[in-house]
């Protein structure tokens, strides 16, 4: 019985560890310098960061990144870079390239 339980103890760390292993084809920090909006129906990329200094930021020459507007948070998300920008932050912005290779922002933190 012990055999099993620890088994099974050491595929639950196995799977707890890979979960927190996340890639991002960029991870990169700055502070915003370029927000852009259009309208979601005309554009697939309707919010567009782009940072100071213009680092590629997903491991191509993209400097730009875009939040996904069918994500539940895309308003809050949204709303959170803007008051980024407004106050200055640092942000995080970990993003990887889509189809298209363009930057899709999967995960920021403001600094």
């Amino acid at each position: 019985m012990k055999v099993k339980i620890s088994n099974i103890v050491l595929f639950q760390a196995a799977l707890l560890a890979s979960a927190g292993a996340l890639a991002y084809d960029g991870q990169v920090t700055g502070q915003i310098d370029i927000i852009q909006g259009s309208n979601a129906a005309s554009s697939s990329t309707p919010f567009t960061v782009s940072l100071k200094n213009a680092p590629a930021l997903c491991g191509n020459s993209n400097t730009t990144a875009y939040l996904v507007n069918s994500d539940t948070n895309y308003r809050v998300n949204a709303s959170v870079l803007l008051a980024a920008k407004s106050l200055g932050s640092t942000v995080v912005l970990s993003s990887n390239k889509d189809a298209n290779g363009l930057c899709q922002i999967q995960t920021f933190t403001i600094e």
